[in-house]
């Protein structure tokens, strides 16, 4: 579709899950009323923006049936849990139609990028998502596929795989990129057509080394637990595309929306889910939303980059705010046999490097001393840094890897003049 009608289809679904979440979303009727807003007062988007945001702490603090459509049926609902990588998980309610939805915009994007019917995909994640049910398409023999947990050793997941012979292969940035490695070192591998990659911010570090070693072309799509499939990659790699026709996405910064090209805080509001509506939902991400189209010809727009969770990004001692995208492989340029990397900022005046390598280095060898060279330069010379040579680095309780994480308080920060 041409995009004014995408967004003509967007403006109309909104409207119907405004008006739909103050009539049946308790939660939501006592947080419009108190903004002074009734759904017939939504008449654009520039209205839309005057609706409060809704916050993950909000909704943890709420009652289930304070956050639940009224009328629905809790049995007959889908419940899952965020990861709960960043705190306490937050309990998310699909209806059984929300959850057909969101399978289409995933297959959308996977048959935009080549899945045949006939394919054999493979998923590594963690098992508390893995599917209880086969689908009566599975029985025929179409989209047949196979679980893996992220939790096995790459061994045993190589075993997995190598008796599937998966066409397409799904997973974790940082669990593929363990397993491209043990492919490497042990002279074995499986030969993908297609690597999806997702629930991770993905580096350039991993993207090469994942593409290298399985030889094939990968793809990356951005999504959560509370909104499914929200954007994707296509084939040009110009960006990802977002789902506008199930979602209205918004970057924001100080609560006013950012420019084209500029770096904005990610809100998100649901158009499918009837179970447990989300206004304005803050993610936590930050991405940066582009004017420029694809040269596929998809007309859904872009996000040109997705830079991770804000709390992620590092903050220097003269509080510029440095991304996660910037690791990898810097500061390590001149290193080569990096298995897996974290970067924790301890405290503002601490960063602590946590790196997985082939061979053993002392921690006098010169490549050290030039990355905290490196390091300085870039956060200020007064940093101290801290190198801890790993075995592996520890996963967290859904199988994932953060590997940037920032243990200062933004709200504690203050720029230290010029």
């Amino acid at each position: 579709m041409q995009r004014s009608r995408l967004q003509e289809i967007q403006e109309k679904r909104l409207k119907t899950a405004i008006r739909y979440a103050y009539e049946t979303v308790p939660f939501y009727h006592r947080k419009l009323d108190m903004a002074g807003i009734r759904p017939g007062n939504i008449r654009s988007m520039d209205d839309f923006a005057k609706i409060p945001f809704t916050t993950k702490e909000e909704m943890q603090a709420s009652p289930l049936g304070d956050v639940v459509s009224k009328g629905v049926c809790l049995d007959r609902c889908i419940k899952t849990t965020t990861s709960g990588s960043t705190g306490f998980p937050l309990t998310v309610l699909l209806s059984r139609a929300s959850e057909d939805f969101r399978g289409a915009l995933w297959a959308r994007a996977f048959w935009e990028n080549g899945l045949r019917p006939r394919d054999r995909i493979a998923v590594i994640r963690d098992p508390h998502f893995f599917s209880k049910r086969i689908g009566f398409f599975e029985r025929l023999g179409i989209f047949r596929r196979v679980n893996i947990s992220v939790f096995d050793a790459p061994e045993l997941q190589l075993s997995q795989l190598e008796a599937f012979r998966p066409d397409v292969l799904r997973g974790y940035p940082s669990s593929l990129a363990i397993l491209a490695d043990f492919c490497r070192s042990g002279s074995r591998c499986i030969d993908p057509r297609l690597v999806f990659t997702g629930s991770e911010l993905l580096n350039e570090f991993d993207r090469k080394s994942i593409a290298s070693a399985f030889q094939c072309e990968l793809l990356d799509c951005y999504g959560s637990i509370e909104f499914g499939l929200l954007a994707w990659e296509c084939k040009e790699h110009v960006g990802y595309h977002m789902n506008i026709d199930g979602v209205v996405i918004e970057f924001v910064r100080d609560g006013e929306p950012v420019s084209f090209g500029e770096r904005g805080e990610i809100v998100c509001t649901s158009l499918d889910n009837s179970a447990m509506p989300l206004l304005r939902y803050r993610l936590g991400d930050e991405g940066v939303p582009v004017e420029e189209c694809c040269p596929s010809h998809r007309t859904l727009p872009l996000v040109k980059m997705l830079e991770g969770r804000s709390d992620d990004f590092l903050i220097t001692l003269d509080g510029r705010r440095i991304s996660p995208l910037v690791f990898g492989p810097f500061p390590f340029e001149t290193l080569e046999g990096i298995r897996q990397f974290k970067v924790i900022q301890e405290k503002r005046d601490r960063l602590r490097f946590q790196i997985v390598l082939v061979r053993a280095l002392p921690k006098n060898d010169q490549v050290f001393t030039e990355a905290e060279g490196r390091i300085q330069k870039l956060f200020g010379e007064k940093m101290q840094i801290d190198f801890e040579v790993l075995d592996r680095i520890q996963r967290d309780h859904s199988g994932k890897i953060r590997n940037v994480i920032s243990r200062v308080h933004r709200q504690r920060i203050r720029r230290v003049p010029d």
